[in-house]
């Protein structure tokens, strides 16, 4: 069996402003350290063989001090990152629909399909995903992987692994600093937990 420990980043500046930052990098914020100091105390009581970031800091700093503390080199992988938004990396949502209302009403008209400005689909991002994630569990079979990604990603990576399709992308929540664990074995999934805060709560 093969334990996949599937982290979200956690909170930057620009989930705070509600920026879209999928390619272009953010900084953590002052609540996202306390997160990943709680986060990292978590994880001290899993086992972890590998870990998995993107290129972005923001996935690098949420795991570096439990991989400090495992002794575990991370492995950064570009083709995990989140979806590219393209010419709209850095604006909000509400920032397309006042000053591109031709390209926000595509955006839900063609929904899975629609591709942002130079960037990607979310078909694209999970044709890219899956394959990563794929290509991971062949060759760490057996193993406990922790792969530290971003909300879109990681929903990618639980609808891929439960369904073979990008269709339940937006049925699963994934808050930032959350764990969410799921094993493997013979091309089926099992979720253990889900979008796991409760060590920040407590």
């Amino acid at each position: 069996m093969t334990k996949l420990v599937l982290v979200r980043h956690a909170l930057t500046i620009d989930n705070q402003s509600k920026r879209l930052s999928g390619h272009i990098d953010s900084v953590v914020s002052e609540v996202g350290i306390k997160q990943i100091e709680k986060l990292t105390k978590y994880l001290d009581g899993i086992h972890i063989d590998k870990i998995y970031t993107t290129t972005s800091s923001r996935t690098k700093d949420t795991v570096k001090d439990v991989a400090k503390k495992k002794g575990i080199e991370i492995i950064e992988k570009e083709t995990l990152k989140e979806i590219s938004f393209g010419d709209f990396e850095g604006i909000t949502f509400d920032d397309i629909k006042k000053n591109y209302p031709e390209e926000f009403n595509s955006m839900i008209e063609k929904g899975y399909e629609y591709r942002y400005p130079n960037g990607e689909s979310l078909i694209d991002s999970f044709i890219r995903v899956s394959n990563e994630v794929k290509e991971i569990i062949n060759m760490d079979k057996g193993k406990t992987i922790l792969i530290c990604s971003h909300g879109g990603t990681i929903r990618n990576i639980i609808s891929y692994l439960v369904s073979g399709s990008y269709k339940y992308h937006w049925n699963f929540k994934i808050d930032n600093a959350s764990v969410s664990i799921l094993e493997v074995e013979d091309g089926f999934a099992v979720i253990d937990s889900m979008n796991n805060t409760s060590f920040i709560n407590n």
